[in-house]
């Protein structure tokens, strides 16, 4: 049991200084994420917009943030990353402000996609940093205690959010929201006066490739990487649009019961992400880690092809979390990996690029098949997805994962 407990103690301590600013900054700025897990069920069951509508608007988000994930790449390289995230927050926060004051469909995809824009900007320029001050073979810890962060904020989040939405309205998802980036913004300006444009630190066990120094659509085991990467990511997308109007629309939940599942997913990965992760890369056993989680994300959407009830979502939701646990830190860590010091950023671009497309695609394709072909159809349809990525990740995995 001792060993156990310092075990555990390790796996959150060690990180450099910058990395718990990151930290920091993002807990403040998640734990505002209140729009985001209720959009498509604010657009459906509030303003009254039918699927293939509120799917194009939800959808829109991630064209903006197709266009951020870009800029706030190639700017974190030219610029600086901390002049990005600063910009970006302050300035998504000013959007959301203002956004539950329209209810039309353009002026909403408007707002929408210029959200995404300034929301999206945010995630290449924080993993750029990530490269900066954290050795390579720490990099997937990193990135765990940034996840971290995200799930403690998600797992206040979302029970906030619903209770927020029964109880005083959507309009305070907005205001919250708006008003958590803003203080994110004035916090990291305050927290790194001193960073300047960065700081560079050496990777002395760093073993990256001749072939990294190359720009990112040239790096064929990189492109193939993020087909893969975006074949899942139109299934997990599913997690935050479709599944959330599935389980109020089909199986009787309302918003405080989702709010509550999606709670218990972030406290989960609160408690047991980071010491998984740190066994896994102390094990050396990345590989297998990333197969089994893309095992359990394709199984998640199973049970969803029964009968409601709080079981079944439970047991869904558990081999999501268990599948998102074992996956996704390292699919975030691969790509700073895979870059040079002098690319980071653009390669970062990229890669929430992709991310960003399956916030575009993935609500049109939610909705449309289930709204035509019906939600069974539609669940295995996305396992097959995931199936996809799991072979693609399979047949890189000996190249790409160190």
């Amino acid at each position: 049991m001792k060993k156990l407990i310092t075990f555990y103690i390790s796996a959150y301590t060690g990180h450099p200084r910058q990395i718990w600013t990151l930290f920091t900054l993002t807990i403040i700025n998640r734990i505002g994420t209140m729009v985001f897990p209720f959009l498509t069920v604010y657009l459906i069951t509030i303003l009254g917009f039918p699927l293939k509508q509120a799917g194009i608007l939800a959808g829109s988000f991630g064209i903006g943030g197709l266009l951020g994930s870009y800029l706030g790449g190639r700017l974190s390289d030219q610029i600086g990353f901390r002049g990005v995230i600063v910009a970006s927050l302050a300035i998504n926060g000013v959007i959301l402000l203002f956004m539950p004051y329209f209810s039309a469909f353009w002026p909403l995809l408007a707002l929408i996609i210029l959200t995404g824009t300034f929301g999206e900007a945010y995630r290449p320029a924080v993993m750029s940093s990530v490269g900066h001050f954290t050795p390579e073979s720490q990099t997937g810890r990193s990135m765990s205690l940034l996840r971290l962060a995200i799930s403690l904020g998600m797992s206040i989040a979302p029970v906030l959010g619903g209770m927020v939405a029964v109880s005083i309205g959507y309009d305070w998802l907005f205001w919250l929201d708006g008003f958590t980036c803003l203080a994110a913004a004035g916090y990291f300006m305050w927290a790194t006066k001193g960073w300047g444009k960065y700081h560079k630190i050496k990777h002395i066990d760093s073993g990256n490739n001749t072939n990294d120094s190359h720009p990112p659509y040239k790096n064929t085991d990189f492109m193939l990487y993020l087909l893969a990467t975006f074949i899942l990511g139109l299934g997990f997308i599913q997690w935050f649009h479709t599944v959330p109007v599935f389980v109020k629309s089909e199986w009787g939940f309302d918003e405080r019961i989702i709010g509550m599942i999606m709670g218990v997913h972030s406290l989960l990965i609160c408690g047991f992400e980071l010491p998984v992760v740190h066994s896994v890369e102390k094990s050396g056993k990345i590989k297998i880690s990333v197969l089994a989680g893309l095992v359990l994300t394709g199984l998640s959407f199973f049970p969803f092809m029964f009968n409601g009830s709080l079981v079944m979502y439970a047991l869904a939701m558990l081999l999501f979390t268990a599948g998102d646990i074992f996956y996704l830190p390292f699919n975030n860590a691969i790509p700073v990996k895979m870059s040079t010091e002098n690319r980071r950023g653009e390669y970062m671009s990229w890669y929430w690029m992709v991310w960003s497309l399956t916030n575009i695609l993935g609500p049109v394709l939610g909705f449309t098949i289930a709204g035509s072909f019906g939600f069974d159809s539609f669940w295995l349809l996305i396992m097959s997805l995931v199936a996809l990525s799991f072979l693609l990740n399979r047949i890189l995995a000996k190249r790409i994962i160190r």
